[in-house]
């Protein structure tokens, strides 16, 4: 009897021992890579803007991924999700900061007919001064609200507009403000055609 104890005795010792052994190398082949560093690099995660650079117009900015951008001409539209916002960015060869202001200003009063100037002063694109007014007026959607932008280079005039609603969401409104902080006019550089 004590001879079976001690075999009971033996193979518990060495099952224990290889469970302990089993564990060990789990915990090795799961741990080699942190310890060796040859872990992965972590994904990546897409940008969460997109940045535009049209160095033949001496302008650059960054919009959300969510908002869609399109091309007419020289002129860039910007339409946020569900179209609540349009953002569209133009520029004129030469310093006409005057007449463009008035083209703009005469343009947007006639989309938003009747349009009213609700303000007219200093205002920024990027951390340049500009000169800005804000209409409001009726469309055929309902009540909306326009604001005009208008710099002037030593190259050219860029004029900016933002179209909402009378009472754009916040989440719009913070968008469309940090696309405008983030235009950055340069020079233009000359077309490669």
């Amino acid at each position: 009897m004590p001879q079976r104890s001690n075999e009971l005795l033996t193979r518990r010792r060495l099952g224990g021992a290889a469970l302990v052994l089993a564990g060990l190398v789990v915990a090795g082949v799961v741990l080699w890579p942190v310890i060796s560093g040859d872990d992965p690099p972590p994904a990546r995660a897409a940008p969460a803007v997109r940045l535009v650079a049209i160095p033949e117009l001496g302008l650059a900015f960054a919009h959300p991924r969510t908002w869609k951008r399109s091309v007419k001409g020289r002129v860039i539209y910007l339409r946020s999700p569900g179209g609540g916002a349009l953002m569209t960015f133009a520029s004129v060869a030469g310093r006409r900061p005057k007449q463009v202001k008035a083209v703009l200003r005469r343009t947007l009063r006639a989309r938003l007919d009747p349009g009213t100037v609700v303000r007219d002063g200093p205002g920024r694109i990027g951390p340049r001064s500009a000169e800005t007014f804000e209409l409001t007026g009726k469309t055929a959607a309902g009540q909306e609200r326009a604001l005009g932008l208008v710099e002037n280079t030593a190259h050219r005039t860029y004029a900016i507009t933002l179209l909402t609603a009378a009472r754009p969401s916040r989440k719009r409104l913070l968008e469309a403000t940090r696309i405008l902080a983030s235009v950055r006019l340069t020079k233009p550089l000359a077309s490669k055609r």
